[in-house]
């Protein structure tokens, strides 16, 4: 074949060279390519599907609302466990935040928990720790709070820091009686307070 210039000339050997070129290290990669032995293969997600059917769980499940004093409840959990018998689901990795309209924020941490917005409560259990921007830093066995208004109630012991010192007690309680008016933090029972002057 004649061609009018070299340009042409090298333009029409690629066109064939190179394709050959493409399908010779194609065939040389699966030639040399292992074989996968799909007996010793490990697979990409080693799950219990037994177990995932007899326990079917949520993951990252959220609950927001309102409480009826105007505060914002968010609720978080790393997984859910649904109750089969509609009481809610158990919960692991919980946190809570409530968010006064006044402008109170408090947080809430636990281990494990018990989410039960039909009912009105979720349940905070397992080394929960409580911090609010008013400077308290509290740590409890248990939390119980209400969804439909503001009430986050410690039964059991308390102890932890405030903002003038360090305080323990028996029990210890988060309420608000209205949208304006002020969030009353008591503490219960055997009440001991340790006073740290600022200096």
């Amino acid at each position: 074949m004649q061609y009018d210039n070299p340009h042409s000339a090298v333009v029409s050997w690629a066109k064939i060279a190179l394709p050959l070129a493409a399908l010779g290290l194609l065939s040389t990669m699966f030639l040399f390519s292992g074989k996968v032995d799909p007996t010793t293969a490990r697979l990409y997600a080693e799950v219990d599907v037994d177990e995932l059917a007899r326990q079917p769980r949520m993951t990252a499940p959220q609950f927001s609302g309102m409480t009826q004093e105007g505060a914002a409840l968010t609720v978080t959990a790393q997984t859910a466990m649904p109750d089969p018998n509609g009481g809610g689901a158990t919960a692991e990795r919980l946190a809570a935040k409530l968010e006064s309209a006044d402008g109170l924020v408090t947080e809430l941490t636990s281990k494990a928990g018990r989410l039960d917005p039909a009912q009105g409560q979720v349940v905070l259990s397992d080394g929960v720790a409580v911090q609010t921007s008013a400077g308290y830093r509290m740590a409890t066995d248990r939390i119980e709070m209400a969804t439909d208004h503001t009430s986050v109630v410690a039964p059991g012991p308390v102890q932890g820091e405030a903002p003038f010192g360090t305080i323990s007690a028996d029990s210890m309680t988060l309420t608000a009686t209205s949208p304006d008016g002020p969030h009353d933090l008591v503490f219960n029972g055997h009440v001991k307070l340790i006073y740290q002057p600022k200096e």
